[in-house]
């Protein structure tokens, strides 16, 4: 049936994306970006640099419960014999990350009934369905909420509490991780390394200079989201190019074949110039405009450290 072959057989075979579901899912993200950002603008709080660093460890926890996920499919994989159905029945396939995900976590965190809720956590991590999205952000969602009646019992800045209970969640996620090689946290830390050097060149050379083409895209906020863009393009460069991994999403994939995983560099630079460049000349700066960018590092960072934790667990 096309519903089987285009939203659960790209569940069960652990990612996958055709025009169909990429456009399902783009929509999906619209839609929540457009309601999440009313619910910032409601609750009057700014969204600047602050807001940023509150939300940046929620990135990484989702990208490194996914990892999580990838880790136990393998594993149920190895062992198909135990998982009758792992490979052809949805429900099959959740209980079984579900149960490996919870043996792995309860050697490591001998309490039950956490290592339940977050093997249940896991299990549902799924892309390219929106679980792992919805999870995130209901997770973020309600530590925001907390921090912000934190700040208002204590005023204590709502970014600090959400700060530090982010972080307990990535230091204990990481703590679940059995990393095999550091090899490739050098390569793509060195490729994205050049890159990052490169725009802030070029942020540098149309400031000093009053190149007006370079000052109008390149700015320092802009150089750092075409950084951390430069970490997914160079993670998925390494991944191909050295480890047999595959890419996942469609426009890529049209690209590969004729111009090599470099492509994604390309892909990046061609797609975020222009789109970077609409924002600053459309929008206002502000709230609405940094939300935007928040979105556009989230798009890239994302992925790129779930595919860099994905290389060293050698997944």
């Amino acid at each position: 049936m096309p519903w089987n072959d285009l939203f659960v057989k790209p569940i069960l075979n652990n990612g996958g994306f055709n025009p169909l579901n990429t456009l399902v899912l783009g929509l999906i993200l619209v839609a929540s970006i457009f309601l999440v950002y009313k619910l910032i603008k409601r609750l009057n709080v700014p969204i600047d640099s602050r807001f940023f660093i509150a939300v940046a460890p929620f990135i990484f926890w989702a990208a490194s419960t996914r990892v999580l996920r990838d880790l136990f499919y393998a594993q149920a994989v190895q062992n198909l014999g135990q998982y009758p159905g792992f490979l052809t029945d949805l429900g099959t396939n959740i209980s079984a990350i579900s149960s490996i995900a919870y043996s792995h976590i309860v050697s490591i965190l001998p309490i039950p009934p956490l290592a339940s809720a977050q093997s249940f956590l896991i299990s549902w991590f799924i892309t390219p369905s929106s679980g792992s999205y919805v999870i995130t952000f209901l997770l973020a969602l309600g530590v925001f909420l907390l921090s912000l009646l934190i700040q208002k019992k204590t005023r204590i800045p709502y970014w600090k509490p959400m700060l530090i209970i982010g972080l307990v969640f990535c230091i204990w996620n990481l703590l679940l991780m059995p990393v095999l090689t550091l090899q490739p946290l050098a390569l793509v830390l060195g490729i994205t390394l050049a890159w990052t050097l490169g725009f802030f060149l070029l942020t540098f050379l149309g400031k000093k200079y009053s190149i007006k083409p370079l000052r109008t895209v390149f700015t320092r906020v802009n150089s750092a989201i075409l950084s951390f863009h430069m970490l997914d393009a160079s993670a998925t460069f390494v991944s191909l190019s050295f480890f047999g991994y595959s890419e996942q999403h469609v426009l890529p994939n049209l690209l590969i074949p004729f111009l090599g995983p470099a492509s994604m560099f390309l892909l990046k630079l061609l797609v975020l110039i222009p789109v970077l460049y609409i924002i600053d000349r459309e929008t206002e700066p502000g709230n609405f405009r940094n939300f935007l960018k928040t979105c556009i590092i989230i798009l890239g960072l994302a992925p790129g450290l779930r595919d860099l934790l994905r290389l060293l667990l050698l997944v």
